[in-house]
């Protein structure tokens, strides 16, 4: 649990950066953001270990000067994303839709039409907050299934921010019965579903790793029959984005319940990590991704070591 002061500072320096944010026109605004990545990488130091591990074993092919300055792209990057995200409550309807290039937009029309609802299923790629205010500006009904934060100051900030451009908020921890609702009334329902899922999570291979996943995006698409649709935002050379909506996922009628989670979480790992090898600079990576390991793996790195002669310094 964070501390009260470690929140109150928390807040304070996100509305600092929403204040400073506020006027700036885009240019400035980007070249501020890449300078706050590059204060975070080479002077604060945020999680900075935790990226080069994650980067080590996602990218072993590379030599770790080749990782550090992934990991500095990552930064500034990161930057970018939070000094856009700040000034949404300013931009129009046009701004997000001149913003953002959509490939694969049939998809979504395809669901709409239906009329059964949607799952539109992401990771922590690009400026993934950009997608679903980018559907929204398209006319879409989305709802933004989010995490809770700890810092409920923090949390109301981000929720106003997200509302402004047209995205409705429902928090993951107030059930699966609200979102089977909303998708049985037409809804589409974002997800971003590539955080550690815990010892409850289904394991799968994730960048050369077993992660993880929340079943909650399976579940539902099983439940319902809403198709599960991945979809991945990225940067562009000129700093615009562009939205990629893939073919929805087929649900074979013969799979149980046990067999759609395991198929549809899989499906949706693989999707994210072709994403994320394609734009790599541009994934969260100081999320400690791979903290829960599957059952047996403790076991068996302890009788390697045991095997050795006890545990190896590093």
């Amino acid at each position: 649990m964070t501390s009260r002061p470690r929140q109150w500072f928390d807040f304070l320096l996100l509305y600092g950066l929403f204040i400073l944010a506020r006027p700036l026109p885009r240019r400035a605004l980007l070249w501020w953001g890449r300078m706050l990545g590059e204060l975070t990488w080479r002077v604060i130091g945020y999680r900075k270990e935790v990226v080069r591990e994650n980067l080590r074993h996602a990218f072993a092919e590379l030599d770790p000067a080749a990782r550090d300055h992934l990991a500095r792209s990552f930064y500034r990057h990161l930057g970018m994303t939070l000094m856009e995200f700040l000034v949404f409550p300013r931009l129009a309807r046009r701004d997000f839709l001149s913003l953002v290039d959509v490939r694969g937009d049939r998809h979504i029309h395809e669901a709409a039409r239906a009329g059964r609802g949607a799952l539109f299923v992401t990771g922590h790629l690009g400026n993934w907050e950009m997608l679903a205010a980018r559907a929204a500006a398209s006319g879409y009904r989305v709802t933004a299934a989010a995490k809770r934060q700890s810092n409920a100051r923090v949390d109301s900030v981000q929720n106003r921010i997200r509302r402004r451009a047209g995205v409705g908020i429902l928090k993951t921890d107030s059930g699966v019965r609200a979102m089977l609702q909303a998708l049985r009334r037409g809804g589409l329902i974002a997800l971003v579903a590539d955080q550690d899922a815990g010892r409850d999570g289904v394991f799968t291979p994730f960048l050369g790793r077993e992660a993880s996943f929340f079943k909650g995006p399976a579940l539902l698409a099983w439940r319902t029959g809403a198709p599960l649709i991945p979809v991945f935002i990225h940067r562009l050379d000129d700093h615009r984005h562009e939205v990629v909506f893939e073919p929805p996922v087929t649900i074979d009628p013969d799979w149980d319940e046990q067999t759609a989670v395991r198929e549809l979480t899989a499906h949706f790992a693989a999707r994210l990590e072709a994403a994320v090898r394609r734009h790599p600079e541009q994934y969260f990576w100081v999320h400690r991704r791979w903290k829960t390991r599957p059952h047996g793996h403790d076991e068996a790195a302890q009788k390697t070591r045991e095997g050795t002669g006890g545990d190896q310094s590093v």
